[in-house]
């Protein structure tokens, strides 16, 4: 067996009050390390309720995130019915994209996805070089019912009106089938219309949920899926890429 160098019990004279005292020593040391480690790594975990897993979220800038493939551009519709190209849309920022649609009523999907993104959002606020550095991309893949307006008032229902949330955060769709499926086959974003019992299709939608990390090269550096979708890594990356951009500019 291992030797763990815990104090022994003695025999002999004065053995028993030595190792006493040796245990009431050790107990101490031991919950006050312990007290210590998790004051220290309470707020550097986090838990997957569904998987009960156990995440340490990583110091920003102690890793790099991979280039995973160039991110792809194609014509939206802003909440205001503007045509504009996804990149400009983007603009010179990191970008948070994913694909919803405003019917889904899935608490693992689309609506996950609005409620991280709203998270980030405060920490977005809280934090003007994050603020000014990060725009997040609502897109629907559902052009048909979510229109521009219908797009506008999901994102009324869904966030908190308050000054900067559109420039910052855009809910976005596209003017029909062809705008959209390139993108969703760029993306390799798997959506499809259930269908019921007679043949005829429904409202909702069969997708995997997915949210890309692009950095300002329109780089995908990160895929999120519903098992690692949660606030502190995506800060965490997303302040990777900032203090990488920020060593590069320094190299120059």
């Amino acid at each position: 067996m291992p030797t763990t160098g815990y104090p022994r019990w003695t025999s002999g004279q004065g053995g028993a009050q030595s190792g006493l005292a040796a245990l009431l020593f050790l107990c101490l040391c031991l919950t006050g390390s312990a007290a210590a480690h998790d004051k220290a790594h309470h707020a550097k975990q986090i838990v997957s309720e569904t998987e009960g897993v156990r995440y340490d979220v990583p110091k920003p800038g102690s890793y790099r995130l991979p280039i995973i493939k160039p991110a792809a551009d194609d014509t939206v519709l802003t909440e205001a019915g503007v045509e504009k190209h996804l990149f400009d849309l983007a603009g010179d920022r990191i970008t948070l994209l994913s694909f919803i649609y405003t019917r889904c009523s899935d608490e693992k999907g689309c609506p996950l996805a609005v409620t991280v993104f709203y998270q980030i959002e405060d920490a977005m606020m809280a934090d003007p070089v994050l603020g000014r550095r990060l725009k997040m991309i609502s897109l629907s893949f559902d052009p048909a019912h979510d229109t521009p307006e219908v797009m506008a008032a999901y994102a009324n229902d869904h966030t908190t009106p308050r000054p900067g949330r559109l420039a910052q955060w855009e809910f976005a769709t596209t003017a029909g089938p062809a705008q959209l499926q390139p993108l969703l086959d760029d993306y390799g974003q798997y959506v499809v219309r259930e269908l019921d019992e007679t043949g005829k299709q429904t409202d909702t939608f069969s997708h995997v949920l997915k949210v890309f990390l692009i950095d300002r090269k329109h780089r995908i550096r990160n895929i999120y899926s519903v098992s690692f979708l949660y606030p502190e890594l995506v800060l965490a990356d997303i302040r990777t890429l900032l203090l990488e951009e920020a060593a590069a500019q320094a190299s120059q």
